[in-house]
């Protein structure tokens, strides 16, 4: 559509290619326009739509051992709560998604703020954070969209102190953890994705110092 004469030969096309559905958003967003051919064209139902093969994906120990083997932290994404309020039948029950997470070797979680609302995303970010979780909050920088770099929740709410802090908590975590498998040292998980989660607040106290070092 980008090499169309004017925006009505764009609109036509792009209605075209959409099945008879007409453009939503202005032609001249390219970032809502991109969104629009995402999700008429490649989501279920779209013309180039491909169903998820499960033998395409590695098993989930697989995948933990590569980020191990390249030093990282094996971390949960976690999508919490949707614009309705709901939640996956995973993370559903909080206190039973954390027992489970820890016996699949999962130590650190991370939240994509602008998904969640921002009273239920401190509810899981607290008490995951106080069950020894690393918690990390995230932006979602994949489309043209010029999103700040600051952190929000839904609907461009601020973050609590709250949750700032336990970020930064976690933000201190993975810099002591970096800093030390830098060294050849054991960082916060060893080679086999153990956490030391009782010495958190030594990682926590080194990172901060890292931090505020640069």
């Amino acid at each position: 559509y980008e090499n169309t004469a004017n925006a009505e030969e764009a609109k036509a096309l792009l209605e075209k290619l959409f099945g008879g559905k007409a453009l939503k958003s202005a032609i001249e967003n390219e970032a809502a326009v991109e969104n629009e051919i995402r999700g008429n064209l490649l989501k279920a139902g779209g013309a180039a739509f491909v169903p998820e093969d499960p033998k395409a994906f590695l098993p989930m120990k697989t995948v933990c051992d590569i980020i191990l083997a390249a030093g990282g932290i094996p971390t949960y994404p976690f999508l919490a709560d949707d614009a309705k309020g709901g939640y996956t039948d995973f993370e559903g029950d909080l206190e039973k998604v954390a027992k489970v997470l820890r016996e699949r070797g999962f130590y650190s979680v991370e939240f994509i703020t602008t998904r969640n609302d921002v009273q239920l995303l401190e509810k899981y970010a607290s008490y995951l954070h106080e069950q020894g979780f690393v918690v990390t909050l995230g932006s979602e920088h994949n489309t043209p969209a010029m999103e700040p770099v600051e952190l929000f929740a839904r609907g461009g709410a601020p973050l609590s102190e709250r949750l700032l802090q336990i970020n930064y908590e976690g933000a201190c975590v993975v810099a002591a953890h970096q800093h030390l498998v830098k060294q050849g040292l054991q960082g916060y998980v060893d080679a086999n994705g153990v956490a030391a989660v009782d010495k958190r607040d030594e990682y926590i106290a080194l990172g901060a110092q890292l931090i505020a070092s640069v």
